[in-house]
């Protein structure tokens, strides 16, 4: 009865299929997070609250910064989490240029450098700090180059609204510098987002409904010529790709691939087959299930309050760290050793940084969660299977 009436309503009417599916798969959610499964005892969450935002904009760690903070705010976190000992630290934060009106920021021996790069310098350091792309935002060749590695933040809801997946990566296009220049241009009005690539052109589509083609060659390559005229600057290549691809994982994979040793460059990827396997050194390996699309389901088994999870205020990091390089006696701890900190926001008010949204297990959730989460069920090689 139950597979003639499934095969009659996926025939008949394929959203009502798609809502059951989501109701089971919210019931098994709760039911998880009920009987507290097994979790890693490596995971962390350092949460940028109202009281983070207040005791910044005191001057309680030196200058008053508002909402939008200079990025050293972010390398003294990071520098304080390495003093720890901490594993890697990722970083649900879009830094998406670079701030030249942000105030210096001052090193141990004195000197002062501009605030960007002081985030640089301690993420250099670091070695294990992972930073956030979308496919809207990239970062700066500063911040990108210095990071250890980058990540995917995207989420995408399901069409009542609902978190309940993650894309286990996306292939993200960087354009050449030209076409950039062109989608800037305001009287161009080209949108790179829609451009359709063909074996011997690209089209570009425009705001007004028309169509720049920018001609290919048999080997891919487009003429810089097209763009800018004969007249190249020094060193620009006559001919080049128009754009590169780049696979971004997920951020909750990276942590994950961090903790295991897996090597993301050596994936085997499968979508027809519902599979990406994950191999490391050794027998490390895990299988995740995944759709046509390369998403997983998340394992919401672990809220932000789940006693296992580590958790502390960033600004609690901040002020131990600027104690210390006040010269005042600051206690030991080593409780990020050995650790994956997440760093993302719990504020609630409706500002920049509020980033809540629904899951299965509430309406209003921090969606950073959705990071060691994923992270969480790889870790422990548990994943929730979609039923045939």
């Amino acid at each position: 009865i139950v597979i003639s009436l499934t095969l009659g309503l996926r025939i008949l009417q394929p959203d009502l299929v798609d809502r059951i599916e989501h109701i089971t798969y919210d019931l098994r959610a709760r039911g998880a997070m009920a009987f507290r499964p097994p979790a890693a005892t490596n995971l962390g969450f350092v949460y940028i609250d109202e009281a983070t935002i207040r005791a910044v904009a005191s001057g309680e760690f030196g200058n008053k910064y508002g909402l939008y903070w200079p990025r050293q705010v972010y390398g003294r976190a990071v520098q304080e989490l390495v003093d720890q000992g901490v594993r890697a630290i990722a970083l649900d934060v879009v830094f998406g240029e670079l701030r030249q009106d942000h105030p210096l920021a001052r090193l141990p021996d004195g000197d002062l450098v501009e605030s960007d790069e002081y985030f640089a310098r301690q993420m250099r350091q670091a070695g294990n700090v992972i930073l956030a792309v979308t496919p809207d935002v990239d970062l700066p060749g500063l911040f990108r180059t210095n990071a250890a590695f980058i990540a995917d933040i995207t989420s995408e809801k399901d069409s009542d609204g609902v978190l309940r997946r993650a894309r286990a990566f996306r292939d993200y296009r960087r354009w050449h510098p030209l076409f950039l220049q062109a989608a800037h241009d305001p009287e161009l009005g080209v949108q790179l987002d829609r451009a359709r690539v063909e074996p011997r052109r690209i089209l570009l589509p425009r705001l007004d409904g028309s169509e720049v083609s920018i001609p290919l060659d048999a080997d891919g390559n487009f003429e810089a010529a097209d763009f800018i005229g004969e007249d190249l600057p020094p060193g620009m290549a006559s001919r080049a790709r128009p754009f590169t691809t780049e696979r971004v994982w997920h951020m909750g994979v990276v942590l994950a691939a961090q903790a295991l040793g897996l090597d993301l460059g050596r994936a085997d990827v499968n979508l027809a087959a519902g599979r990406i396997v994950l191999s490391g050194d050794g027998n490390t390996k895990r299988v995740l299930p995944v759709d046509e699309n390369g998403c997983l389901l998340i394992d919401w088994c672990m809220p932000p309050s789940d006693p296992r999870l580590r958790v502390e205020p960033f600004h609690a990091l901040l002020a131990r760290n600027h104690a210390r390089h006040q010269g005042a006696t600051v206690a030991e701890t080593n409780v990020w050793r050995g650790r994956l900190a997440v760093i993302g926001s719990a504020v609630a008010g409706g500002n920049d940084l509020t980033d809540r949204g629904a899951t299965p297990l509430q309406p209003d959730t921090l969606l950073v969660s959705k990071h060691w989460n994923v992270a969480n069920s790889i870790i422990m090689g548990r994943f929730v299977q979609r039923t045939s």
